[in-house]
């Protein structure tokens, strides 16, 4: 992304993800079908896509480098009525296009004492993992991004666990697009919001571009740390960030967001990983859950695949209200606000 390089990531599949394959133990049609070769393109073949069809024959099934298997289609995808890359809302009241940023910056987020207000915007197959390969870029898809962006821009700060900054090779954030600039300018915010990393290890690198891309104009990011972290990495760490302990052997987020609250945040974008998502829902520090839903079956949720919250099960199930849903081209971004 400058901006974390979740923002320019890809769409996840190239073509249609296919719900299953025939194998040589399995009786259908096409026993001994191998991944790569094309079975007879016959009428029965041919099915209806979401939003669109396939003309002419299905076209190859291939698995890519990430292990999903897809289909190509050899024809085209002839549009439907209706059917296009743009935002339409479905609920409540469904709509024709709108642009996501202006529903994003028109939302109302009212920071509760001695906080700011916590949203967490998260990307997820339809089977629950959030990422592919370790990074979540291959989850994502053109409006995914633009509401990622919608969303950085309209807060005054963004926190995200250290792991997460190395995975995803986090860099600073990008000057907004105009519509967002100017709402930011209205509202008394920085050009562009501040980063803060939540690290009890400092395990970081200082010349890493998180860093070392910063604008001159910019403050540097807070990395949120404990006071038993290494001497030698604070020392490091200290000449291109602002370095804050909260808590001995934990980060204590209360206290952390007690801090950001000091020094004016008023809202602040959770990006993850699972782990700070988890200690923060346990906290009950969370008013407002972003999901993108993406149109898409992994084969796994949770380890390698990542989940949207790791750790023990809560001592008590978070209530959400569905606030909002926006689709485009099968994603679902879905808004939940904390009961």
């Amino acid at each position: 992304m400058a901006e974390a390089q979740v923002e320019d990531r890809p769409q996840t599949l190239p073509g249609e993800v296919v719900r299953s394959v025939p194998t040589p133990n399995r009786t259908s049609r096409y026993d001994g079908f191998l991944p790569g070769q094309s079975p007879p393109a016959t009428e029965g073949n041919l099915r209806m896509l979401p939003c669109g069809q396939i003309e002419g024959g299905v076209g190859d099934l291939a698995v890519d480098e990430r292990g999903l298997l897809h289909r190509t289609p050899s024809g085209r995808r002839r549009p439907t009525e209706g059917y296009g890359r743009r935002v339409r809302r479905i609920h409540p009241e469904p709509t024709g296009d709108i642009d996501p940023a202006e529903v994003v910056l028109d939302d109302d987020r009212q920071a509760p004492p001695g906080r700011p207000w916590v949203l967490m915007n998260m990307v997820a197959s339809v089977d629950g993992a959030t990422t592919v390969g370790g990074r979540s870029e291959k989850l994502s898809g053109p409006a995914d991004r633009r509401v990622f962006r919608a969303l950085r821009g309209s807060v005054d700060m963004i926190l995200v666990g250290a792991g997460t900054v190395r995975a995803e090779d986090y860099r600073p954030p990008r000057t907004p697009e105009d519509t967002i600039a100017t709402k930011r300018s209205i509202d008394g915010q920085d050009a562009r919001p501040r980063l803060v990393v939540v690290s009890a290890s400092l395990d970081l690198d200082p010349e890493a571009p998180l860093f070392a891309d910063r604008e001159s104009t910019d403050p540097p990011p807070i990395v949120a740390t404990v006071t038993t972290a290494p001497a030698e990495r604070r020392a490091r760490l200290e000449p291109v960030a602002e370095v804050v302990a909260c808590g001995e052997t934990c980060v204590d987020l209360t206290g952390l967001l007690a801090v950001l609250d000091d020094i004016g945040a008023r809202t602040v974008l959770c990006e993850g990983g699972p782990d700070l998502n988890h200690q923060l829902v346990a906290a009950g520090l969370v008013d407002e859950l972003c999901i993108t839903v993406s149109p898409g079956l992994t084969g796994g949720g949770g380890g390698d695949y990542g989940s949207l919250l790791a750790g023990p099960p809560l001592s008590a199930t978070t209530r959400l209200s569905l606030d909002r849903v926006l689709t485009e081209d099968g994603f679902l971004f879905c808004r939940y606000l904390v009961s």
